[in-house]
């Protein structure tokens, strides 16, 4: 996918849209942007969607979703609500994008992110009339835009990520054999075959005069897999999807790491590690699972599980160079991509972050400070027992550690 734009122009950046797609238009013309590019939770639900969904599940969509009239959420917070009242106008204007009722004044660029329908998009990617202005970014495809002198390569990995979850299809074995996106009950997760594919994607499309940007739902700050990828694809910049934060937050590992060994490498060692643990367990299915193209690409996502970065290479001037977004969501801020005369600048926006709650005027003598409770999330839970694997290797120590097998390797 291409499209040209003027000698100068704007793309806006935005995260967590959750169904509202009628606001792009408007949040477009705010920006007076040219293109838009989306990190995900985009609303890919239709009517079919409802059903596969369980009680909590549907709470926290309905909890989230910008479209809920007011006295429906007011019912939630009392927990006074019915799952049969809820319909899916409440939760997403998609199938209005998809019927034509609602058009995009301008190119929107999106993955898609944790909470979406996976047979959605699985039919959006075989539908032979595409929705006008609609780019899914997926690990087969990839977009390029051209204006301000550059011509940038949008590359894109939806779902959310976990571990665990890497070699989940999620669905039925017809699903495993036709497809390398997972879901269920309206949860995305990225995949292995996800990975594997995009590289080969990655690798035909390369260019050494384009600018490279990897669109990701999931941090690469957080994952060492895709700090990993981003290294893997060559990408000049990654943009992501945040925790529900109020700021934009803009970074490069050089700029909040000690050093290259501590910083990033280390980051990256630890996903190895913990990538393993996983991989040790399930190999032995996938042996007997994937055929030949499937093989292909989980073998190459271990090449990138594989690259470890080494001081003094080109990885270390990536650590250097690399810059990355991660976005707040968009009812919070939002960021653009100032393209103009071979250079990008960022203009970020946000509501900011709230004291008002420490003013004079709020503060009584007896006022208390009042803790909430979260609910557990995969930071909080205790990590999981260390077991023995190919290689029993101490994330602390300089040396690399052993690679990891592919599938059809045999040690010698």
């Amino acid at each position: 996918m291409s499209r040209s734009y003027p000698a100068q122009g704007r793309i806006l950046c935005i995260a967590d849209i959750r169904g509202r797609v009628s606001a792009l238009n408007q949040l477009a013309r705010d920006a007076n942007a040219d293109a838009i590019i989306h990190t995900g939770d985009f609303g890919f639900l239709d009517a079919t969607s409802l059903p596969k969904l369980n009680h909590r599940d549907l709470w926290n969509l309905a909890a989230y979703s910008p479209l809920l009239p007011t006295e429906k959420r007011a019912e939630l917070a009392h927990n006074k609500w019915r799952p049969e009242t809820l319909n899916i106008d409440m939760l997403s204007e998609f199938p209005r994008l998809r019927s034509g009722e609602i058009k995009l004044d301008v190119p929107v660029y999106t993955i898609w992110g944790a909470s979406e329908d996976v047979d959605v998009i699985e039919s959006l990617r075989a539908d032979e009339h595409p929705i006008p202005n609609l780019h899914i970014l997926s690990e087969d495809t990839s977009a390029l835009i051209a204006l301000g002198g550059l011509r940038i390569r949008v590359l894109g990995l939806g779902g959310a990520f976990s571990l665990p979850k890497l070699f989940d299809s999620g669905g039925s074995r017809a699903r495993t054999r036709a497809s390398t996106i997972a879901g269920a009950n309206c949860a995305t997760w990225t995949t292995a075959l996800q990975i594997g594919q995009l590289v080969d994607t990655a690798d035909r499309v390369f260019s050494p005069h384009e600018t490279r940007l990897l669109v990701t739902h999931a941090s690469p700050g957080r994952q060492g897999l895709l700090a990993q990828l981003a290294l893997a694809l060559k990408a000049d910049f990654t943009l992501s999807a945040g925790l529900h934060f109020r700021c934009t937050n803009s970074y490069n590992d050089y700029s909040v790491q000690h050093d290259f060994t501590s910083g990033l490498r280390r980051k990256i060692i630890l996903g190895n590690d913990a990538f393993r643990r996983v991989w040790v367990h399930v190999r032995p299915a996938l042996e007997a699972l994937v055929d030949e193209e499937q093989r292909g690409m989980l073998n190459r996502a271990l090449d990138v599980v594989n690259r470890i970065p080494e001081s003094g290479g080109e990885d270390e001037i990536a650590w250097r160079t690399c810059w990355h977004w991660n976005l707040c969501d968009v009812a919070s801020g939002r960021m653009v991509l100032d393209v103009r005369e071979s250079r990008i600048s960022t203009e970020i926006r946000s509501e900011g972050f709230s004291f008002a709650h420490r003013s004079p005027e709020n503060t009584s003598p007896n006022s208390r400070r009042v803790s909430v409770k979260r609910p557990r999330s995969e930071d909080s839970l205790p990590p999981p027992k260390r077991t023995k694997v190919d290689s029993d290797y101490d994330p602390d120590s300089d040396e690399s550690p052993e690679p990891i097998w592919p599938i059809g390797a045999r040690r010698v």
